[in-house]
């Protein structure tokens, strides 16, 4: 009897059945397609709701047709995958962490909007981000991580690829902006930078497809064109942890890395490449950066009610009053710094829990899963430093919540046992037609 392989965590993708179908393909229940469309449709809706439709406006509590479209597409989208998770069975019994803190940091954030006075806008807000999380919690317990993760991350790239193709005439400005819809620069720079973690991590597991390498090469140059510093450090720093953590490369991808090392170094030692971008915007960047460390300081030394200083003033606060200068409010450009503002000492206590119980979880996820969770994790966490929206209804906070939800240790066994009870009968058919997960 030929030995049994090892059995892939949360439905790692590669693991092949001896029908030749990967269980991302496979994984739907008896009598059921295993299309596809769906999930990608339930992505896209969820992706739409999120992204910005209009440049420099925040939502404060007027109803207008935007935030009524929005807030459809972000009701159809729960409504779908709640139909989904029903249709096609549970695929997995998501753990109860994420879940628990999501609704603390939520609960505290509508106390802080009644404190501030501003209770149905950030009640909107807050319902907003619920309706996110457990539209992404529907999609896994129906399709499972190897379906779900990989589905959002392309979702993300083909509405980044829609914005560029519509707003390719930006380039003549210095940075690549979108046109339909009208994504910043930076926002581009997220969803190809995620979508390019997910393409590396794939060639690292040699699970990649021959396109995927010029893929990898196209998406780094998009970052380039944005223009984006903070998106393009963190990005940096989130390949290299996903390198380091690979057993083995296969012979292009190996050829590839070998020939990116004097790219790169003549990129930075023969041209003014990194400098131009680096020194963007002259003596702006001082201003920038001025401006930020104004909103920072502000916000430590807000004088606020008992309540608003443990509680906030809301998700609706997206800008802080400021003193001593010619402008009266500052936009907030760190989460971390707007966590603070609008759920106060106890909401920012919750979600530095969040994250550093997810990156525990992270850690101790096996391969292949492992070193995708970690890069995507400092890639959100570091770029969150200087960039707002990773607690918000944005794309940032889909994949973050993706991770918190996928790196729970419920959440992996139950998909293993998914994968296992699903590649069984065929092992016992033909074992030896079943090609072993590198773990």
């Amino acid at each position: 009897m030929a030995p049994r392989p090892p059995r892939a965590e949360g439905g790692a993708p590669g693991l092949q059945t001896s029908a030749g179908r990967s269980t991302e393909e496979s994984d739907a229940p008896d009598g059921q397609p295993s299309s596809g469309w769906p999930l990608y449709l339930c992505c896209i809706l969820l992706v739409a709701c999120t992204i910005p439709w209009r440049r420099g406006t925040y939502f404060s509590g007027g109803l207008d047709p935007v935030v009524a479209l929005k807030g459809l597409i972000g009701a159809a989208g729960l409504a779908l995958s709640f139909y989904l998770s029903r249709d096609r069975g549970s695929q997995l019994r998501l753990g109860a962490r994420t879940i628990a803190l999501a609704t603390s940091y939520l609960v505290i954030s509508v106390i802080g909007g009644w404190a501030a006075g501003t209770t149905l806008p950030s009640l909107v807000i807050a319902v907003r981000v619920a309706m996110l999380l457990a539209s992404l919690a529907f999609l896994l317990q129906a399709f499972g991580i190897a379906r779900v993760v990989p589905a959002m991350l392309r979702t993300m790239g083909l509405l980044a690829a829609l914005a560029i193709a519509t707003g390719i005439g930006t380039l003549a400005s210095g940075r690549l902006q979108g046109g339909i819809p009208p994504l910043a620069p930076n926002e581009i720079a997220f969803l190809c930078g995620a979508l390019l973690l997910l393409t590396v991590h794939r060639i690292v597991e040699r699970e990649a497809t021959r396109g995927e390498l010029p893929l990898a090469a196209l998406l780094a140059a998009l970052v380039w064109l944005t223009g984006s510093r903070t998106t393009a450090a963190t990005l940096a720093v989130a390949l290299v942890v996903i390198i380091i953590q690979a057993r083995r490369f296969s012979v292009p991808a190996f050829l590839a890395l070998v020939a990116a090392v004097p790219a790169v170094a003549y990129a930075v030692l023969a041209t003014s490449a990194v400098t131009d971008m680096l020194l963007r915007g002259g003596s702006q960047n001082v201003t920038t950066l001025s401006s930020r460390t104004i909103a920072w300081q502000a916000a430590l030394t807000m004088d606020t009610s008992t309540y608003q200083r443990w509680f906030g003033g809301g998700l609706t606060m997206k800008h802080i009053p400021v003193g001593g200068q010619y402008w009266q409010t500052q936009l907030l450009d760190s989460s971390w710094v707007s966590g603070l503002v609008q759920t106060g000492i106890l909401g920012l206590a919750v979600i530095g829990l969040w994250v550093l119980t997810t990156t525990v979880a992270a850690l101790r996820t096996p391969r292949p899963w492992r070193p995708l969770w970690l890069g995507l994790l400092v890639f959100i966490v570091f770029r969150s430093l200087l960039e707002s929206g990773l607690f918000d209804a944005s794309t940032s906070f889909i994949v973050f919540a993706l991770v918190s939800l996928a790196s729970e240790h419920s959440t992996r066994v139950s998909g293993a046992e998914e994968v296992d009870a699903a590649a069984q009968p065929r092992r016992e058919t033909s074992p030896s037609s079943l090609a072993t997960a590198d773990r």
